[in-house]
C-alpha cells in the first residue's frame, strides 16, 4: 500500500517531470485571461485616457473611481454576463485539458502535443457527461446547507444570546466545504478511474468513485489537504511579494508581470500534481486494486518508478 506522503511526492515530481505540458496548460491558460481582459481594457483605457487618476490608480485602487469609469464607459459592457460566459468557458477548457493530463500519466509516454489533444479529444464527451452528473452532487450540497439554515433558524429562533446562532452557523459553513471537498473528490476520481477502466458509462465510474473514496476517506482527504496546502503556501507568497512590490514605475509593474506569471506556472504545477498524485494513489492503493500482496504492490511501484526515469 503507498503511503499519502509517498503519493503526494511522488505527484509533485511527476508533475515537475511534465515541464512542457506545464507550459502548455499555461499558454493556454494565458491566452485564456488575455481573451477575458479585452472587453475590460478597452474599457479602462477610455476611462484612463489622458488622465491624472490612472497614475494615482497605481499607488492606491480607488473603487469610487472605477464604479465611475464603468458607469460612463462601459456602455454594452455587462460584467455579469461577460463573468458567466468566461466562467462557463473555463469550466469546459479545463475538463477538455483532463482527459489529455491523465492520459499521459497513465500511458507513461514521453510527452507530444499529439498525444496529449488526442487523450483530451477521446475523454471529453465523458468527462463532460460526469461533471453534469456531478452538477447533481454539488446541487445536493447546496440544498443540504439551505435546509439546515433553516432547521437552525427554528432551533435558534428565541436564542437569548448570539451564541448558538454564531455556532450553528459556523457548523452550516464547515459541513458545507467538506461537502464540496468530498464531491470534489469523488470526481477527480471518478475521471481517474475513467482512463485507467476506459468506463463508458459515466454513472458507473462516479458510483465507483464515491466506494473508493469512501473506503479510504481519510487517505484521499489527507492527500487532497496536502495538495490543496500547497497551493494556499504558494497564493501567500505571492501575496508577500506583491506587498513587497511597489507598483510606481514602468520596472516594478514589468516585475509584477513577471512575478505573477511565475505564480500561474506554479499554479500549473500545483494542479497537475494533484492530479498525478491522486492518479498514483488509485494505482498503487490496496483499495483501488483489491487481492494484491505487499510484494506485488511494491513492485509495481518500483516498476512505475522505473518507467518515468526511463521516459
Amino acid at each position: 500500500m503507498i503511503s499519502v506522503f509517498s503519493a503526494y511526492i511522488k505527484g509533485l515530481q511527476q508533475a515537475w517531470h511534465e515541464k512542457r505540458l506545464i507550459l502548455v496548460v499555461y499558454g493556454f491558460n494565458l491566452f485564456f485571461a488575455y481573451l477575458i481582459t479585452i472587453p475590460v481594457s478597452m474599457m479602462l483605457e477610455k476611462g484612463f485616457a489622458n488622465r491624472i487618476a490612472a497614475t494615482e490608480m497605481l499607488h492606491k485602487f480607488d473603487l469610487t473611481y472605477y464604479l465611475t469609469i464603468i458607469r460612463d464607459f462601459g456602455a454594452g459592457l455587462d460584467v455579469t454576463r461577460v463573468i458567466l460566459t468566461f466562467g462557463l468557458l473555463y469550466i469546459v477548457l479545463n475538463t477538455f485539458f483532463a482527459g489529455g493530463i491523465l492520459t499521459l500519466f497513465h500511458r507513461q509516454e514521453k510527452f507530444t502535443l499529439g498525444d496529449f489533444f488526442s487523450g483530451c479529444v477521446e475523454f471529453f464527451s465523458r468527462f463532460l457527461r460526469l461533471f453534469l452528473f456531478s452538477l447533481i452532487l454539488f446541487l445536493l450540497s447546496i440544498i443540504i446547507f439551505f435546509l439546515l439554515g433553516a432547521l437552525s433558524g427554528l432551533i435558534t429562533d428565541n436564542a437569548a444570546t448570539e451564541f448558538w446562532p454564531f455556532l450553528l452557523f459556523f457548523l452550516r459553513e464547515f459541513l458545507l466545504v467538506l461537502l464540496l471537498l468530498f464531491f470534489n473528490i469523488i470526481l477527480d476520481y471518478a475521471r481517474i478511474m475513467t482512463v485507467v477502466n476506459d468506463f463508458h458509462g459515466m454513472y458507473q465510474a462516479l458510483k465507483q468513485a464515491f466506494m473508493f473514496v469512501l473506503m479510504s476517506m481519510r487517505r484521499t482527504m489527507a492527500l487532497y489537504l496536502l495538495y490543496l496546502l500547497t497551493t494556499v503556501s504558494l497564493i501567500l507568497m505571492y501575496l508577500v511579494v506583491e506587498h513587497v512590490l511597489s507598483v510606481s514605475s514602468w520596472i516594478t509593474v514589468l516585475l509584477f508581470f513577471i512575478w505573477s506569471q511565475l505564480f500561474m506556472i506554479a499554479r500549473m504545477w500545483s494542479r497537475l500534481s494533484l492530479f498525478a498524485g491522486q492518479y498514483i494513489f488509485y494505482k498503487f492503493s490496496n483499495t483501488a486494486m483489491p487481492g494484491m500482496t505487499k510484494e506485488m504492490l511494491d513492485k509495481a511501484v518500483m516498476d512505475y518508478e522505473a518507467r518515468s526515469v526511463s521516459s
